[in-house]
């Protein structure tokens, strides 16, 4: 969570005592800013550890914006387990006839062999890694990775965030009381 400190607060009410309704539009759009700064970080740092692509992780990040009225803004990531043909795995596509194990990486630097997997589409056109349930043709199992929400729980992708997110308030603190005050502060 991520909330403007008693320094910042004793600013803008310094420089707005005249004009008090400012503050909360000043700070308003600083979070904002702060919440847009906060989803491109954690696209980038969850990218960092684990082969995703940057659209698989946005758009399961929702902003909701702050206002004069709420100074709240939050961001969420809301996701299911995402197969496992979605990250780095070798074979992509079905390959019948295969005598080696596929190999999985899900987080960089971590590849994997994944004894008696496959790769194959079902009849309605879904491809995925699948092992077989029983010594039987049918039925098999998919195989998932962790779920965007997941992977932004980490602690590594959260202190980044947090970083950045408070790095951008503060400028943009700034940059609004200076662009409110015409330039001079």
């Amino acid at each position: 969570m991520i909330k403007i400190n008693a320094e910042q607060l004793e600013k803008l009410e310094g420089i707005f005592a005249n004009t008090p309704g400012q503050i909360p539009i000043v700070t308003a759009r600083a979070i904002n800013r702060a919440a847009e700064a906060a989803k491109t970080q954690a696209s980038r740092s969850a990218r960092d550890i684990y082969i995703i692509k940057h659209k698989g992780i946005t758009d399961t990040i929702k902003i909701k914006k702050a206002n004069s009225s709420n100074l709240n803004a939050s961001v969420r990531s809301r996701g299911s387990k995402i197969d496992l043909i979605k990250f780095k795995v070798n074979p992509k596509k079905p390959q019948p006839k295969r005598k080696t194990p596929i190999v999985v990486t899900v987080k960089k630097g971590s590849k994997k062999p994944f004894k008696d997997g496959f790769v194959a589409e079902t009849s309605n056109g879904h491809i995925n890694v699948f092992t077989r349930v029983s010594n039987k043709r049918l039925p098999i199992k998919g195989h998932y990775g962790p779920s965007v929400p997941q992977m932004l729980g980490n602690e590594s992708v959260v202190k980044h965030v947090e970083d950045r997110a408070y790095e951008v308030l503060d400028t943009r603190l700034e940059h609004e009381i200076n662009r409110l005050l015409g330039g001079r502060s």
